[in-house]
């Protein structure tokens, strides 16, 4: 379990909520509605039973406005499921945590840009190709202010025109790679490869040796890129979210 507490960690910290509650073992993450994986409680170390937890997370997210939705990783055994699903809760968004060594990383050719500090022209093509309106922007905006580590903000260029974007944020030995898009007339032709890999080169000169990114299981074109540079699946999570 050490590698994903490892993981997890990393993961929190490179994609922060606005605001942490801490109990019973239970991390629970409110950032404004912006990704499951802000706005979600997840399991650390539980220590009490998970009926009196499930109260009080239930309680908490409502009281903020927000719908209520579990993140189960490993680390939080079998029973939470369980228990959610007979409560009501659906399973959703299964999700590949994936990581690669970067001892032996070749950088691929093409024209990607690097920049540490997110530009307007950055946020302004992500959010055109992620199709986020404009509260969804600026809490986007807000979790990616809060980043505490380096950042690499990635931009790929076909025909002297940007079509596709991505992130990476830099902690210790780990990189993790977030917010990879690419135009949808331009998918197909390598440049999702060209962004990653000059993610993971840049990583790499920050001290990373290792690197890790989460895919939904449903994003099967992903997954195969990903495991084309050699990523391989570490650990699996999923959501229990009231329909």
């Amino acid at each position: 379990m050490t590698d994903i507490f490892t993981l997890e960690a990393c993961a929190f910290n490179a994609w922060p909520a606005q605001k942490t509650v801490f109990h019973e073992g239970w991390v629970l993450r409110l950032a404004g509605g912006y990704t499951k994986r802000a706005n979600s409680a997840n399991a650390w170390q539980p220590t009490a039973s998970f009926d009196s937890v499930r109260s009080y997370i239930e309680s908490l997210y409502r009281r903020q406005g927000l719908p209520v939705i579990f993140r189960l990783t490993p680390l939080a055994g079998d029973a939470p499921g369980r228990q959610l699903e007979a409560a009501g809760y659906e399973r959703v968004d299964p999700t590949e945590v994936m990581t690669l060594g970067l001892g032996n990383l070749k950088e691929s050719q093409g024209t990607v840009t690097l920049e540490s500090l997110r530009t307007q022209a950055w946020g302004n093509g992500f959010a055109l190709l992620s199709g986020l309106d404009a509260p969804r922007r600026q809490h986007h905006d807000t979790l990616l202010d809060a980043i505490v580590w380096p950042v690499a903000y990635a931009t790929v260029y076909r025909e002297g025109q940007p079509v596709g974007y991505g992130l990476a944020v830099a902690e210790g030995d780990w990189v993790g790679l977030f917010d990879l898009v690419v135009a949808p007339a331009w998918r197909g032709r390598g440049l999702g490869r060209q962004l990653v890999s000059a993610l993971l080169a840049w990583g790499k000169r920050q001290g990373a040796r290792q690197a890790y990114l989460q895919v939904t299981d449903s994003n099967t074109s992903a997954i195969g890129l990903y495991h084309s540079l050699g990523f391989e699946r570490r650990y699996g999570y999923h959501y229990r979210v009231l329909m």
